[in-house]
């Protein structure tokens, strides 16, 4: 299966954002788990059966995985960013394609299930150095590419609450939770905060059962996905995937 790329000629407009991300290889196992307990593949932009879970109705577990859906089954890399109105897409294309020249990968990294703050994700099993350095070289490559945040938006970010070194990081990197402050999650629910406990318990349970291989085996990271947002509150898809590779010899 080909997969697309969005600085090819047929594009006719630049989307309203983009984001880095890490996501299993479209035809893998670890993608379809992801995507079909989403109900969404981000890759084909096909809406997919979810998985039936006791004492959840369908409805009740489709709300409740809505704000992940939206975003495609990922783990952040490089937060979502507008275009700086100086960068081409063939420009964020290459930041990509540099920012996935990296001695560190492919790896293996395993993973459990957490409760993160108020949702459900499955996180690394223990620290990473290969992952971070992989997330910092992220950061470091695309910023350049990513329009400043507005003072909407800056505020937006501020209102979960900041510590000073989150709020260092905001102005220096226009997102908190990253170098330092950077934790690897594949998110599984949106906010669980005022769902009742018997509910959550039942998310727990069918989460361990359906991502048991993942649980199980890992994943590798193996490369950085291009993820786009066509219009502001839209759904974002799959670009394209620059595996990770050695820097180049002199």
């Amino acid at each position: 299966m080909t997969e697309p790329s969005l600085a090819q000629p047929t594009v006719a407009s630049s989307p309203y954002r983009h984001a880095a991300y890490f996501a299993p290889k479209s035809d893998s196992l670890a993608w379809d788990l992801g995507s079909r307990w989403l109900g969404r593949c981000a890759f084909s932009g096909k809406t997919l059966t979810q998985p039936s879970i006791d004492s959840i109705d369908a409805e009740s577990f489709h709300r409740l995985t809505q704000s992940p859906r939206l975003y495609g089954w990922h783990a952040t890399l490089k937060a979502p960013f507008e275009l700086a109105l100086d960068i081409s897409l063939e420009k964020l294309q290459a930041a990509f394609t540099q920012a996935s020249a990296i001695d560190v990968g492919p790896f293996h990294l395993e993973l459990q299930l957490a409760d993160v703050g108020d949702f459900l994700a499955l996180v690394p099993r223990q620290p990473s150095a290969p992952l971070n350095v992989l997330a910092d070289r992220c950061v470091r490559e695309l910023h350049p590419c990513a329009l400043p945040l507005s003072e909407s938006e800056l505020t937006r970010r501020r209102a979960g609450g900041l510590t000073a070194q989150q709020e260092k990081l905001l102005q220096q990197w226009g997102y908190p939770f990253v170098m330092e402050a950077f934790h690897f999650h594949l998110t599984l629910t949106g906010s669980l905060r005022d769902v009742d406990a018997a509910t959550r318990s039942a998310l727990l349970a069918a989460a361990n059962d359906w991502f048991a291989p993942l649980l199980d085996h890992g994943v590798a990271i193996d490369a950085i996905t291009w993820f786009a947002q066509d219009v502001q509150g839209g759904d974002f898809r799959w670009v394209e995937r620059f595996d990770l590779r050695p820097f180049p010899c002199a």
